[in-house]
């Protein structure tokens, strides 16, 4: 009996080293229906069983620029409820997009801080952000050095997608595009209202944003044949640009090109007005095209052309702008619709993915290729980067603020109304 006992003993002792050598395994069943197989013990979310995907956003949600950031905000967080409304990620069984936002409050310093917390403690799979372009750099920095997809969808300098880095993908057009519209429009001036541009002025402010488009501008005016005729740069942050201004006014251009944010945007206008200027002022999509310029300028806003990078006049475009409009309040403008485009960009991503490991996600964000439609609102037929990380394709529209709308007038197949001369 004895020895039946240490036979019986023995045989448990091998089967239990046995289990525990091939893993002992359970049975789920996930959400999308399948079963799955996973070693007891293990935290490794596999592609069927993930409850959540982890984002962030990086804007300027306090300081000057609050209201600029919370518009990217709210653009990315009405693509994300969408998204998830819809049945998330199927590749990886309905994971929800989960948003952890965070405030860059403007500042360079701030904004790599952030990454890291987001890298490393929040553990996100991509970022999304910055507005701001001296925000842009550094934190794109920090998130190559982590190792981690950053898509910009707004912040245009050009040296962001210059740098041979492998995970940011910026979704806006960059500041030589801009330049470059603008001196193609002030060359089709004459034809559209007889305005022969010869003599131009540049008023810009001073960081990299006002300096790179500057740069731009430069380049496509000498090659247009035009003569820049003053250039002034201005900290952003100033109480009264009237100085600036007379400057602009005493060399007598025929048009005045701007890069500019929201207040000093307003001081601008403000000193025009005052100095009774009748030249047009063309803005590179800055405060411009902010509500509150029109809002706190009324009719010293009238004429001032800009540009921008999505308008509701455009085919389709009236459906995003109704729902944003419907959630928040107000027309959306390219902030809000570019941040929205790079939610469902990063959904697509993770879609084909199939994964949350950062890498993978890089990886699919460099073979992005989606065409127009529900998923993809902005003015082009598909959305596709190149080898720097930058779309390929990221059109601009010309508006001019006519009785307090941003009215399209170039290029003419988006046009709304003709182009109004300053009385």
């Amino acid at each position: 009996m004895k020895g039946r006992l240490i036979v019986v003993m023995v045989l448990v002792l091998a089967v239990a080293l046995f289990t525990a050598a091939c893993g002992e395994t359970t049975t789920t069943t996930t959400a999308a229906g399948t079963t799955d197989t996973t070693a007891a013990g293990t935290t490794e979310t596999t592609a069927g069983t993930a409850e959540s995907v982890k984002i962030a956003s990086l804007y300027p949600v306090t300081g000057d620029l609050a209201k600029l950031g919370e518009e990217n905000v709210q653009g990315l967080k009405l693509a994300i409820e969408e998204i998830n409304a819809a049945g998330g990620i199927k590749s990886m069984g309905g994971a929800m997009l989960e948003l952890v936002e965070a405030d860059s409050q403007g500042k360079p310093d701030v904004a790599i801080s952030e990454v890291e917390r987001l890298v490393q403690q929040e553990e996100v799979s991509a970022i999304i952000g910055t507005y701001q372009s001296s925000v842009a750099i550094p934190s794109t920095q920090a998130a190559e050095k982590l190792k981690t997809p950053f898509i910009v969808s707004m912040a245009v300098a050009d040296t962001i997608t210059e740098r041979d880095f492998m995970y940011t993908f910026r979704i806006c057009p960059k500041a030589a595009w801009y330049a470059k519209d603008q001196v193609e429009l002030l060359k089709d001036l004459k034809d559209l209202i007889g305005l022969d541009v010869k003599r131009v002025a540049l008023l810009h402010e001073d960081t990299d944003f006002g300096e790179s488009t500057s740069a731009g501008q430069k380049k496509y005016l000498e090659e247009a044949g035009m003569e820049m005729v003053v250039e002034v740069a201005y900290p952003a942050a100033k109480a009264d640009l009237t100085t600036e201004v007379s400057k602009i006014k005493a060399a007598n251009p025929d048009v005045v090109l701007t890069v500019t944010y929201l207040n000093d945007s307003i001081l601008i206008a403000q000193a025009r007005e005052k100095l009774g200027m009748k030249q047009l002022f063309f803005d590179a999509a800055g405060g411009t095209i902010d509500p509150e310029f029109v809002a706190r300028l009324a009719e010293a806003a009238e004429g001032i052309l800009t540009e921008i990078e999505y308008t509701k006049y455009a085919a389709g475009a009236e459906v995003l702008n109704d729902k944003f409009f419907a959630a928040y309040g107000r027309d959306i403008t390219g902030n809000g619709a570019y941040a929205y485009q790079a939610g469902y960009l990063i959904a697509d991503a993770l879609e084909r993915a199939g994964s949350a490991d950062r890498e993978a996600v890089r990886q699919a964000l460099a073979a992005t290729k989606m065409p127009s439609g529900p998923t993809m609102v902005l003015p082009t037929a598909v959305l596709e980067f190149g080898p720097d990380g930058q779309n390929l394709s990221a059109p601009l529209f010309v508006v001019q603020i006519q009785d307090g709308e941003l009215i399209p007038v170039w290029p003419a197949e988006y046009a709304a109304a003709e182009i109004r001369i300053p009385e």
